[in-house]
């Protein structure tokens, strides 16, 4: 067994401690300030967070330093001189990077090929669960939210004294006075850089004192206490939301999502942060400051979760659950293909309702076999044996990839081995039957309700399949969705999602990312993978900048910059592009085997 390396936690501890020492001289505003403006209330469009903030993972990262401010005694004076902001990115990278050495061996232990193998799953795993945030949209998370807690408002409300509906408007209610707040300051200091260039010409032109040019000038209020204006961005008024959604509401939400700045027990990076839970800083009873607006969405989420899971409904909210996202994955699909496909849900191979399935959809002479997950990604352990041990399990599990894939390939195999497949409902009536001479293609998906990083992007770490079989395409429901939807945006068409899912089967191990939007995003603007000159060992690690093209057509359909994208590609649906697959002999060998025993069998 491996122990983990007690000088790793040392260092570790000594870096933490010597970044609390440092936040407990620092004012709160002027830190939390500082991240909120690096941050902005709208993440700019152009420009990379990692250049931007030079940390290796921005929002983790600061979701962290602010808790741990938040959970640090004030020992400063009041000031608003900025805080010494290199050198607490300088730990924090140190610190967030020192974790990847719990699962590395001690100088001169050496390990077998087990324990080489536990790592090269576990490390990514762990790093990719601690140092990566939610990849969703605000309105792909509010959707969720009602889909999943509304069945059980009745309770929620008598537990925390808000409606589901009252946290989804008050999260609204905050956005869009927090940019309108940004957009105010944005226009003031653009007018005080004109008032400002107004002044130093009319100082020179007219050879007089600034003192004078100020009484001649008669410059607005305003603009002389500019800095004081632009201070109350990011900031809500407890009196507003009081005013919006009554007293009691407001009170309520107030306790759950802010907190004060007060010793408490939170220390190391991977521990329950409660600004994650809590993401406003309470700055007075008057004032609420919001670095980061989007995490108020997420805290809903986490809060709502842990309060049914520790419910008398929690079984009942685990299958409203598990059927609104084969409900969301059924409309996705259907939004994309639209009428175009038929759709069987709740299939099953035989009368005695045996071996359901999903979802079916078939497209012209392609089907698309697809299994939905729901499970939730349990956070890793630090020992890296216990980790993969964990991370095995979860993905071996009744709600995991491998359980998804194990039902599609059943159901694959089914069709191809008869001339007609016949398949039911759950009372036994036929629902459909499927010729295996008129399928040419069979996609195995699996869709899953939480984001499994690495281990679905590249199956090949823990995936167990026949040889000869191509790899399944598994994908987050929210990446799902914004992929078609991404695919349509750009005049794309079935065809060219087809392409992708041939392209991605084939060249499925040798990519390396933390999410599908990447690869999608990769393949969309190289028009394909065949320019990337993939060989059969090669490895390439595609750079998350790719996932930004969704982004970029986010705020395009939003309205938030002009139309680019949608032009650039009006051409796709229009090119032909054909996929020639390199010729594998296992995979011919098997279909020839298959072939004779038909054969046979006739």
């Amino acid at each position: 067994m491996f122990d983990i390396s007690s000088k790793v936690y040392d260092m570790l501890e000594d870096k933490i401690s010597n970044l609390k020492e440092i936040l407990s001289a620092i004012d709160t505003e002027s830190l939390v300030r500082l991240v909120a403006d690096e941050f902005g209330v709208t993440t700019a469009t152009d420009g990379n967070i990692f250049t931007k903030t030079n940390l290796t993972s921005p929002y983790k990262q600061y979701l962290f330093l602010i808790g741990l401010l938040l959970s640090t005694k004030d020992l400063s004076e009041l000031s608003y001189q900025d805080p010494p902001l290199e050198k607490i990115k300088i730990l924090l990278n140190e610190i967030t990077d020192s974790y990847a050495d719990l699962f590395f061996p001690e100088e001169g232990q050496e390990l077998d090929e087990q324990a080489l193998e536990s790592r090269k799953v576990s490390l990514p795993v762990f790093l990719n669960y601690f140092n990566t945030n939610s990849l969703t949209y605000d309105e792909q998370v509010m959707e969720r939210i009602r889909d999943w807690f509304i069945p059980f408002d009745e309770y929620i409300h008598g537990q925390i004294g808000i409606s589901v509906n009252e946290l989804l408007r008050i999260f609204i209610f905050i956005q869009e006075n927090l940019q309108k707040g940004a957009n105010e300051s944005e226009y003031l200091i653009d007018m005080v850089f004109e008032a400002q260039e107004k002044f130093n010409n009319f100082v020179r032109d007219k050879k007089m004192s600034p003192e004078q040019a100020q009484k001649e000038l008669n410059l607005p209020h305003f603009l002389r206490n500019w800095r004081g204006e632009t201070r109350a961005s990011h900031q809500i008024k407890v009196k507003d939301l009081k005013r919006e959604f009554g007293e009691e509401v407001a009170n309520s939400f107030v306790r759950m999502f802010s907190m004060k700045r007060e010793e408490r027990n939170f220390f190391y990076y991977t521990e329950l942060n409660p600004f994650e839970a809590s993401p406003i800083w309470a700055k007075s009873e008057e004032i609420l400051f919001v670095p980061q607006y989007k995490q108020i969405i997420y805290a809903i989420q986490i809060k709502l979760t842990l309060l049914m899971e520790a419910s008398k409904h929690r079984e009942k909210f685990y299958k409203n659950r598990d059927n609104q996202t084969e409900k969301k994955t059924l409309a996705i699909f259907k939004k994309f293909f639209k009428n175009k496909a038929n759709y069987y849900t709740s299939v099953y191979e035989n009368e005695k309702s045996e071996n359901e399935h999903d979802l079916l959809i078939q497209y012209r002479d392609t089907l698309f076999i697809t299994e939905v997950k729901a499970s939730k990604m349990k956070e890793p352990f630090r020992d890296p044996d216990k980790s993969y041990t964990r991370i095995k399990r979860d993905f071996n599990s009744d709600g995991g990839i491998q359980k998804g894939y194990d039902q599609g390939l059943n159901l694959k195999n089914l069709i191809l081995e008869n001339e007609v497949t016949t398949l039911f409902d759950s009372k036994g009536n036929e629902i459909v039957k499927l010729s295996s001479k008129e399928i040419k293609k069979i996609f195995i998906v699996v869709v899953t309700a939480e984001n499994f990083g690495i281990l679905s992007s590249n199956l090949s770490y823990l995936l167990k399949k026949p040889e000869e079989e191509p790899y399944p395409w598994a994908c987050y429901i929210h990446d799902l969705e914004t992929a078609l939807d991404g695919i349509e945006y750009i005049n794309g068409t079935a065809k060219t999602f087809i392409q992708y899912l041939y392209e991605r089967e084939e060249f499925h191990e040798n990519f390396s990312a933390l999410d599908e939007l990447e690869i999608l995003g990769c393949f969309l603007e190289n028009r394909g993978f065949k320019s990337l000159d993939i060989s059969d060992s090669k490895v390439i690690d595609i750079d998350p900048d790719f996932s930004s093209f969704f982004d970029e057509i986010y705020y395009e359909k939003k309205g938030i910059v002009p139309k680019r994208i949608a032009d650039q590609y009006k051409d796709l649906e229009s090119q032909d592009i054909k996929f020639k697959k390199r010729k594998n002999k296992k995979r011919v060998k098997k279909k020839q085997s298959k072939a004779s025993k038909k054969k046979n069998r006739n």
